[in-house]
């Protein structure tokens, strides 16, 4: 145990030391011992923090409530697929979004939509919302539970949450056949909609 954590503290002040040099970009003797210095320094403080232990027991806590809280896990070949499946959404809406910012006629029309999902967990909602916000033309404004609300900027920017593709995406993730992941939607156009 010992001479692994001497292996980690020696690795550790080459990593500082060889970052150093990259980005000083000066090789002087000046520099280079600026650059002993500052790493032993980094790598002395760092060793007396890594024998401390902070809050270890709580931390074990949330390590057992999250375990508790996910018991599905994530389909990884599927989650590569949603990966470039959500690229290529990203890359349409981009179009999209400066088509009608170029148009002439500007066809903007700024809604909100407040839906609810049926996720199998809280990771599947914050992938949701993060790919939803990623998406040129919506952003996630509030999650709460299981609703959403998303400001889109025209009604096909909402188009993939309107017919459930992005949430049964986020769905597939961890279940084969999520079936219906959208519950209720609604969209607020003004003052007057709420």
């Amino acid at each position: 145990m010992k001479r692994v954590f001497a292996a980690h503290t020696v690795l550790q002040f080459i990593f500082l030391m060889s970052f150093w040099l990259l980005l000083s970009g000066h090789y002087d003797l000046f520099h280079i011992s600026m650059g002993v210095v500052s790493a032993l320094l980094v790598t002395t403080l760092n060793l007396k923090l890594r024998r401390f232990h902070f809050y270890r027991e709580e931390i074990r806590q949330v390590e057992a409530r999250i375990k508790r809280q996910m018991p599905v896990s994530l389909r990884p070949l599927r989650f590569l697929y949603y990966i470039a499946w959500l690229f290529w959404q990203i890359v349409v809406a981009s179009l999209q979004v400066a088509y009608a910012v170029l148009s002439p006629r500007m066809p903007i029309d700024p809604s909100m939509v407040v839906f609810k999902t049926r996720l199998p967990n809280a990771s599947a909602r914050v992938i949701l919302g993060n790919s939803i916000t990623l998406t040129p033309g919506t952003i996630t404004v509030q999650l709460r539970d299981d609703e959403f609300v998303v400001h889109a900027l025209m009604d096909v920017s909402a188009s993939g949450i309107l017919d459930g593709s992005l949430p049964g995406q986020v769905a597939r993730l961890y279940e084969k056949t999520p079936g219906q992941v959208v519950g209720s939607i609604a969209i607020i156009r003004s003052k007057g909609d709420m």
